[in-house]
């Protein structure tokens, strides 16, 4: 069955754990539409696996104090002593408790607590004003669902990977009962091992062997149809094969061609490989599918805006296509700060755009333009 979707932000600043967002799937939309200028939005990296961080003072308590004290410091006099408070608060609460995840976002003000842990590193930030949800949305962006299919010639399961994690969906093993398997001559194969091979000579043995690959082949083709019906169903995007050479090899070629084209990449597997093996081995492949699809946009999104051609790039342009409406993506670099990293998320919601964040050289390529561009809607012509 599919991961089911949890919601369980909570306004009580005397709980933050129970605050604690479940994520299998975020939703940030009251966050983004929240008419407000008074939160105070915290993110971090709280991986515990990291050497700076399993000292007693910890590294991102120490960044954390000097950055809240840094944004402190900018804010209007009359709004500075709701903010102090709303700083130790968050202060108190990172110093008291354990990170439970690796990564960490709090959003504070007066009446609203809202805490996220992610099982992914949030990169460091500090800011007071509207809710900057551009971290959090970049984590969701970088970690989206893909599909996994671990197969060997016996055993099958599919899997969801979402924000660093896997969840096992649907698993099949394959049976094979040769108790009234008959041959013309010699005596009857013993079958050892579930879908293991059995002893026989000669024809014989032959003709065991040819009834057992039908039989691992049929159950490529259910695990095929499986695996296709998860895609379709889940509107997942990315399918990762994994499993010995063979296994992996034939379930692609069997799978339906809408599926097929939904497969980024096949990965070695050893047979029966455990969940942490995985998720390790597949995450790497989706990271690099991400990021190469990242470069392509900018790329694409360069091109375009250089040729007049359905794209903008900077932000007076990219506002002014959100203000009408002529915005259909809006491509931003992850580490965009500031009133307009505040500002898009609302601005790209209400005019009915999607948001990709992106990192790495194509964030690289996308700051020479502010970090910042649009892909417009089909027919509309970009301003220069």
């Amino acid at each position: 069955m599919p991961p089911r979707k949890q919601s369980l932000g909570s306004d009580r600043p005397d709980q933050p754990a129970a605050g604690a967002e479940t994520l299998w799937a975020v939703d940030l939309a009251d966050l983004i539409e929240a008419e407000r200028a008074d939160v105070l939005s915290v993110s971090l990296d709280v991986d515990p696996s990291r050497p700076e961080h399993q000292g007693q003072n910890p590294a991102y308590r120490i960044w954390l104090r000097n950055a809240l004290r840094q944004t402190l410091e900018a804010i209007p006099k009359e709004a500075r002593r709701g903010a102090d408070e709303l700083a130790q608060r968050i202060i108190r609460h990172v110093e008291t408790n354990r990170p439970r995840g690796r990564g960490l976002a709090i959003f504070a003000a007066p009446g609203l607590w809202r805490e996220y842990v992610l099982p992914v590193p949030l990169t460091n930030r500090a800011q007071y004003g509207r809710p900057d949800v551009v971290p959090v949305l970049w984590a969701v962006d970088e970690y989206e669902p893909y599909a996994i299919l671990a197969v060997d010639r016996e055993h099958a399961r599919i899997l969801i990977a979402y924000l660093g994690r896997t969840t096992t969906v649907d698993e099949e093993t394959l049976e094979l009962d040769t108790s009234d398997w008959r041959f013309k001559a010699g005596r009857q194969p013993s079958f050892t091992g579930r879908g293991g091979m059995g002893a026989g000579r000669g024809a014989q043995r032959d003709t065991f062997d040819s009834r057992v690959d039908d039989h691992v082949r049929r159950f490529w083709a259910r695990v095929a149809e499986a695996a296709a019906r998860t895609v379709r169903d889940l509107h997942i995007e990315r399918l990762i094969i994994g499993g010995p050479d063979e296994a992996a090899n034939a379930v692609r070629d069997l799978l339906p061609e809408a599926a097929r084209q939904k497969v980024v990449g096949l990965v070695h597997l050893p047979a029966r490989a455990d969940r942490t093996e995985i998720q390790h081995r597949t995450l790497t492949v989706a990271l690099a599918e991400e990021h190469h699809r990242e470069a392509d946009l900018v790329a694409a999104l360069v091109e375009r805006a250089a040729a007049g051609r359905g794209a903008v790039l900077g932000t007076a342009a990219t506002m002014e296509a959100l203000k009408h409406r002529r915005a259909h993506t809006v491509v931003l670099a992850r580490d965009l700060e500031g009133d307009r990293a505040q500002m898009l998320p609302l601005l790209a919601r209400r005019s009915g755009a999607r948001i990709e964040l992106v990192g790495d050289s194509a964030a690289q390529a996308l700051r020479a333009h502010e970090g910042i561009g649009a892909i417009l809607r089909q027919n509309t012509p970009s301003t220069r």
